[in-house]
């Protein structure tokens, strides 16, 4: 019994040091030159590799070919970080992350690449190689920031507003010096990928969409320049992946172009479970209780005009007083939201008041009306392409946006009543669908959420939003629209032949003196409340001039 048991731990002894041998081995894998994948978009090389934990991939080049003067080799990753390095693992000649690469020139000898996985886990690869002419610009080749002195990928970074990505000033071919780095256009392009999608396939389907030319123009669309030349700035949607890229062109021979190595970015980090956007309970219970709140706005907002008043003002308090705070002093989150929501009902309480004693209908509508021009402005805004240097100024962004907001209040307060009952169909609508919004993974609570970011959030007036509208935001959108549409036909049908709007309870405007006092006033009232006398019964001994 003793020796077969032996026997049987050494037999796993041997299996687990056989298995540990298989995981930390070498892998070698030659690519040769001259056997083009797609000679017209200059790819020579693309594969996946699967790389072992603590294992090292080599990569050898033969058969050179005078057509190619210069590669890019880049490596990419999913989620794990790796290490490539060229010939030696020295700062010049290494880089480490997900989406990397490396210039080689093809001068004989031919270097080699190593791309190094020191995570724990096996993780799945997509090697590229790029060939490109004498006449191409070099992608990273005036590099002044990065390692190596030739960086041809790009750099991203996130927060949970904004997303940066960053490139290395490319260098024309005659350009040794880097003296004329202008003759080189970089364009900056952007696809997204399926919302709430982490999956690792469709990952790398992305990323071969945003390889070649013809594949990046055919799919992505152009990221316009704002403030820096060589640096984007973009709206984050946490949650929704995101595929960048920077194609050089030639300003002086328009046919030699070079593609950067494509990178992605989520704006959150899916394998830390940080792509919850509501990650703290009083979050996830406002958001909730706006789906109840919006439903009772949007059909029976206008029936009881005085919750509406308060819920109108809570609403308008909110956000001004969240803009207000987050300027003036830096809070987490949730007690940003608490001590907004307590100011916010303070106002709601305020505009219920001037309803209850002066009961104007004009100016009660007025909050309403400003703001479906503020949801009307920020759409707008939403929807801008971005790229426009005018807007980038504050003072004429804010100054436009205001105009949009009086415009539209202005507009509907000519009918108060069919005014009233609009806004309360068009923001209830959007509130109940906000929360909705949210569980889906679509991107239109981002119409309000963006605005914000541009009052409060530093340099956001360079962002371009760029937000995308995949199906889930054209289902929440049609929710809305038919949200919007039954809510004020239901309204209007409810509120038929019927005063426009309550009396108020405590009216105090000034009305007309009663200078009738005691019993002569009341002899005088009852005179004004009797039958004339041309309508009472003639006889022949009525007087002719009773």
């Amino acid at each position: 019994m003793g020796s077969s048991f032996k026997y049987y731990l050494s037999f796993v002894i041997f299996l687990f040091v056989c298995l540990l041998g298989v995981k930390t081995q070498n892998v070698t894998l030659t690519i040769p030159l001259n056997k083009t994948t797609s000679i017209s978009n200059k790819e020579v090389f693309g594969q996946f590799v699967n790389l072992n934990a603590s294992s090292t991939l080599q990569v050898g080049f033969v058969n050179g070919t005078k057509l190619i003067s210069f590669i890019i080799f880049q490596v990419h990753s999913h989620h794990y970080n790796v290490t490539v390095y060229n010939n030696t693992l020295t700062r010049s000649s290494s880089v480490y992350g997900t989406n990397i690469g490396l210039y080689s020139s093809v001068k004989p000898p031919l270097d080699k690449f190593y791309v190094s996985n020191q995570n724990t886990v096996d993780i799945k690869l997509y090697i590229v190689v790029h060939g490109y002419g004498s006449t191409d610009p070099v992608p990273g080749g005036c590099n002044m920031e990065f390692q190596p002195s030739i960086s041809p990928y790009l750099h991203t970074s996130y927060t949970n507003d904004y997303v940066l990505v960053e490139a290395a000033s490319a260098r024309d071919s005659s350009d040794i010096a880097c003296t004329s780095i202008n003759d080189v256009n970089v364009v900056f392009y952007l696809m997204y990928l399926e919302e709430r999608n982490f999956d690792t396939d469709v990952y790398f389907e992305g990323i071969k969409s945003m390889l070649t030319l013809d594949n990046i123009t055919d799919n992505a669309e152009i990221v316009p320049q704002t403030t820096w030349r060589m640096r984007r700035m973009l709206g984050a949607y946490p949650g929704t992946g995101a595929i960048y890229v920077a194609v050089a062109y030639s300003a002086v021979n328009s046919s030699a172009y070079s593609v950067y190595v494509p990178t992605y970015s989520y704006a959150c980090s899916p394998l830390d479970d940080s792509c919850e956007l509501l990650d703290d309970v009083l979050s996830q219970l406002l958001c909730a209780s706006l789906l109840f709140f919006g439903m009772f706005l949007c059909y029976f907002g206008h029936r009881f005009f005085k919750t509406e008043m308060f819920l109108i003002g809570l609403i308008s308090g909110v956000i001004i007083t969240y803009i207000l705070i987050s300027l003036i002093a830096e809070l987490e989150r949730p007690a940003l939201l608490g001590a907004a929501i307590l100011s916010g009902a303070c106002f709601g309480f305020i505009w219920l008041l001037f309803w209850w004693f002066y009961g104007i209908p004009v100016f009660a509508v007025l909050l309403s009306t400003l703001n479906l021009g503020f949801l009307f402005a920020a759409l707008m805004y939403f929807g801008l392409p971005g790229g426009f240097e005018t807007l980038q100024v504050d003072f004429n962004f804010w100054t436009l946006f205001i105009l949009i907001m009086s415009i539209t209040s202005l507009i509907l307060l000519s009918t108060t009543f069919l005014s009233n009952i609009l806004c309360c169909a068009i923001l209830g609508a959007y509130a109940t669908v906000y929360p909705i919004d949210y569980y889906v993974g679509s991107n239109l609570k981002y119409i309000i959420i963006n605005t914000v970011r541009r009052a409060v959030v530093p340099k956001f007036n360079s962002a371009v939003l760029s937000p995308p509208f995949q199906w889930a935001d054209a289902l929440i959108t049609l929710l809305w629209l038919s949200l919007a549409t039954t809510g004020f036909l239901f309204q209007h049908y409810q509120n038929r032949r019927k005063p426009p709007f309550p009396p108020p309870p405590r009216s105090i405007r000034p009305s007309l003196p009663d200078t009738t006092y005691g019993t002569a006033g009341r002899r005088y009232r009852d005179t004004l409340q009797r039958p004339p006398t041309s309508a009472r019964r003639q006889t022949e001994y009525t007087p002719l001039l009773s």
